[in-house]
């Protein structure tokens, strides 16, 4: 197959690694992989007015023309070609075509035939990063749907009256993510994602930390993000934007992970987190219930509700022997969650959607 993917910036994030992911092995299995994004980066849905938006973009912009194709934040084994826009002019004709992102969807829902069967690979209810008519329009359109978590899947049949959409869970990287000498702190390191977004849930999470250290004074907060915030605690060890080796070592270094999302399509953290032998205190969003057995490889809690997040963070402080077995459990479950068998799913839905009649 000659497969195209459509980006819509080349930032640091979850859903554009998890392109990336599937763009690497889907090579190794004999298919041509091509990734497009606009060297301008697609708006989701910001106001014209928001000239600190609008002067980060074009930052970014000038930034892609100096790079040109290289991406310096993961191993890219296929071409990444920026183009001044996702415009048909510049997509060469293949045997499928994939929308990543709401914004992307509007592009391909307008692509001519030619281009290949018209993908949407549904990562998230993106209405938390754009206006919501527009992204639920987006749903609607007359393109082949792949989500990656069964909640989407509801969503897409329940709300928009798609017919079933192609289910393809997400992977952990183990290659990249392990822990072969786990060394556990006696002041215990909890690490955390920190975001600006409100729905990412770091208030909840920094809220649940201090009530756990008014028992555990000794305890210690790990942060990491692409942005490093005035909010952010001055108590806090922050690592800016850490990928690879390095973001695999933060994670060994730690012994519980930090969850307090609100939404989320998947959450990949959890899962490279368990896999480097940390013990999970995760909100039930996205995929975590899908990948975790709660009480048993992770702990859990509903969303927005940090007092329920501490209390499973000192259920941990409190007994080391738990936290170990957490730490074990999760390690040994979440290994069988491979790229490898999600690429075999991936191409497999879209062997599927070529052989369907127009």
């Amino acid at each position: 197959m000659k497969i195209i993917f459509l980006l819509p910036c080349l930032e640091i994030c979850g859903g554009i690694r998890v392109v990336f992911e599937y763009a690497n092995r889907l090579k190794v299995r004999g298919h041509k992989v091509l990734i497009f994004y606009p060297l301008f980066p697609l708006n989701f849905g910001e106001k014209w007015i928001n000239l600190r938006m609008h002067i980060h973009k074009i930052r970014i912009f000038f930034d892609n023309l100096r790079k040109g194709n290289k991406i310096d934040w993961f191993n890219v084994e296929v071409p990444v070609i920026g183009i001044p826009s996702l415009s048909e002019r510049y997509i060469p004709d293949g045997d499928v075509v994939i929308a990543t992102a709401w914004p992307t969807a509007y592009y391909v829902n307008r692509y001519h035939f030619k281009k290949g069967r018209k993908v949407y690979f549904i990562q998230h209810y993106e209405v938390v990063m754009g206006v919501e008519s527009l992204v639920n329009e987006t749903y609607k359109f007359n393109l082949h749907q792949l989500v990656i978590a069964s909640w989407l899947k509801e969503l897409m049949i329940e709300k928009f009256n798609k017919k079933e959409p192609y289910l393809v869970p997400n992977g952990v990287n183990l290659g990249q993510f392990y822990n072969g000498n786990k060394i556990y702190n006696k002041n215990k390191r909890i690490l955390m994602l920190y975001s600006l977004y409100e729905w990412k849930g770091a208030k909840d999470g920094i809220k649940a930390f201090e009530l756990a250290r008014t028992k555990h004074s000794g305890i210690k907060l790990v942060l990491f993000g692409t942005h490093k915030d005035k909010d952010i605690p001055l108590y806090a060890e922050f690592h800016l934007a850490p990928q690879g080796e390095d973001l695999r070592k933060l994670y060994c270094s730690c012994d519980i992970f930090l969850f307090p999302s609100w939404t989320e399509g998947w959450g990949l953290p959890p899962m490279e987190a368990m896999a480097c032998k940390c013990a999970v205190v995760a909100t039930n969003v996205g995929g975590i219930l899908y990948y975790t057995i709660p009480g048993k490889t992770a702990l859990i809690s509903s969303p927005k509700e940090p007092e329920a997040l501490a209390k499973n963070l000192l259920s941990l402080l409190d007994d080391e022997e738990k936290l170990k077995r957490i730490s074990e459990e999760g390690y040994n479950y979440i290994k069988q969650f491979t790229w490898e068998k999600s690429t075999e799913q991936f191409e497999r839905a879209l062997n599927e959607i070529i052989a369907e009649k127009c």
